[in-house]
């Protein structure tokens, strides 16, 4: 996730970055000094059903889903091994009928429980049963204008109750979230999202890039292109630094596309001049781009451990199988720790890779059928991150080759 909002501050010389630092020390702190923040996906059912899920959610519950008292003993080993932050996610996660009960355990345990929902189904008892289980952040998906996103989300009556369910959340004293998949299809409903967000009141927007896992494979089609992709970006920035200057919420970020952190600098070089970025930078640098399986890992509902929610195809380990701190010690973390070793093409030539780290290894892996190869939606042109041949190949690789 990237801070827009925040890191726009710190350039304008309006925060500090130790100021920005204090507030997500998660965010900025080396691989080896903080445990991961998990997104667990308690079930696989959902009330929706969206062309882009991941998770490629289904209509009725699995009886292969964690019960109760195996995710408790999850919890627990998430709580031995340090971890503060779970992100409790689905299909929809308020499908499960003993979710509170989860979520009281988890906050007893000292972690900070989190809900990414659809939304619906929060009326003002379960904003207030929420709050009181110690949820800290409500992320709530609403993808365009109410015929949209009832249409493309599959449910008659969905925006309506979704923004209904994030006013009830915020009125519990909830933190929540906005969250769009921006994808070809509702680019041009972002404006009108944003000011949604804004006359809500709802604390942040995050604006998700598409990533082509689950049935998001399937729409990888409707990815914006590089050149979209960098007018709406642009778009957003100026939006973000209005809203800086005028001191109102929503505070914007971006997520699932790392290459945004250094389109971002770019953007605040030509703005501000390159001596304000010079903190913006070092923010990027330490918050060290894509964390899969680093500052972040996923646990599905039957267990298995993947990098991240979108990386299905790699699992780390099972825990009915095995303890928690022997997943952890899988190979393939180390090998992400050290993923600039592995990278190839335009991510591996790249002269910025140290600010996004290949960004996501899945839609390289969905479009190459190779995780170390480029990230195909990349938003930085090739004059603006080295010319290739300004290089020399790597080992076994041909002169002047991509991936």
């Amino acid at each position: 996730m990237l801070p827009v909002s925040e890191l726009i501050q710190v350039a304008r010389g309006l925060a500090s970055s130790d100021a920005l630092r204090s507030a997500a020390p998660r965010r900025f702190a080396a691989w080896a000094d903080v445990a991961p923040v998990v997104i667990w996906n308690v079930c696989m059912h959902c009330n929706m059903h969206c062309p882009h899920c991941y998770a490629s959610a289904v209509a009725s519950p699995s009886p292969s889903d964690l019960s109760f008292a195996e995710g408790a003993r999850l919890l627990d080993d998430l709580a031995e091994v340090g971890v503060r932050v779970v992100i409790f996610s689905g299909g929809e996660p308020l499908l499960r009928p003993d979710l509170l009960d989860l979520l009281r355990h988890a906050r007893s345990l000292g972690i900070a429980p989190q809900l990414s929902t659809n939304g619906v189904l929060i009326d003002e008892a379960c904003a207030e049963r929420l709050a009181q289980a110690g949820v800290a952040y409500v992320g709530v998906s609403i993808d365009g204008s109410p015929d949209f996103n009832d249409a493309y989300r599959g449910l008659e009556g969905g925006y309506e109750a979704a923004l209904t369910g994030l006013c009830n959340a915020r009125d519990a004293g909830i933190r929540t979230g906005l969250r769009m998949t921006l994808t070809q299809r509702n680019r041009d409903q972002l404006p009108d999202m944003l000011e949604v967000a804004a006359a809500a009141r709802i604390d942040r927007f995050y604006l998700s890039h598409l990533v082509y896992s689950g049935r998001g494979h399937k729409v990888a089609g409707d990815d914006l292109t590089r050149d979209e992709l960098r007018s709406t970006l642009s778009w957003l920035f100026e939006k973000a630094e209005e809203w800086v200057d005028r001191g109102e919420r929503p505070s914007i970020v971006t997520g699932s596309n790392d290459s945004d952190g250094v389109f971002l600098l770019r953007w605040m070089a030509e703005r501000y001049g390159r001596e304000a970025t010079r903190d913006v930078r070092r923010l990027l640098m330490e918050r060290g781009g894509n964390s899969a399986g680093e500052r972040i890992i996923n646990v599905d509902s039957r267990g298995r451990v993947h990098p991240d929610q979108f990386w299905r195809a790699a699992s780390f380990g099972d825990v009915r199988k095995q303890p928690l701190s022997a997943i952890l010690e899988h190979p393939l973390r180390d090998q992400l720790r050290r993923r600039l070793d592995f990278l190839k093409g335009r991510c591996g030539r790249c002269s910025e890779n140290q600010l996004c780290r290949g960004s996501h290894r899945e839609r390289a892996l969905a479009y190459h059928r190779d995780p170390w190869a480029s990230d195909p939606a990349c938003v930085m042109e090739d004059a603006e991150i080295a010319p290739i041949t300004a290089w020399a190949p790597r080992k076994g690789e041909r002169e002047g080759a991509t991936a």
